[in-house]
């Protein structure tokens, strides 16, 4: 049986770096970006995530956080986009 979990690092502004362990991650890409749907699956995965203002400290707390879980099977991602634009 897969996990289908990882933690995933993600960029919402100049100083704004988000870590989230989430599964099903790809379920950001199932609406067309920019709209109100992806903007609010985008939401769903990260409103409530760890905040920190560089990403190096992401990434550290990315690893401590991997530290505590029994399964990691996608590890640790940094996902390429910046999603400035969801939270504002």
């Amino acid at each position: 049986m897969s996990a289908d979990n990882g933690i995933y690092i993600a960029k919402f502004g100049e100083n704004d770096w988000r870590v989230k362990h989430a599964m099903a991650i790809e379920n950001l890409d199932y609406y067309p970006k920019n709209t109100q749907e992806w903007k609010q699956m985008v939401k769903l995965y990260y409103e409530d995530a760890e905040r920190f203002n560089t990403k190096g400290e992401a990434l550290e707390h990315a690893v401590n956080l991997s530290h505590m879980l029994y399964s990691l099977e996608y590890g640790i991602n940094i996902l390429p986009e910046d999603y400035s634009e969801v939270f504002q």
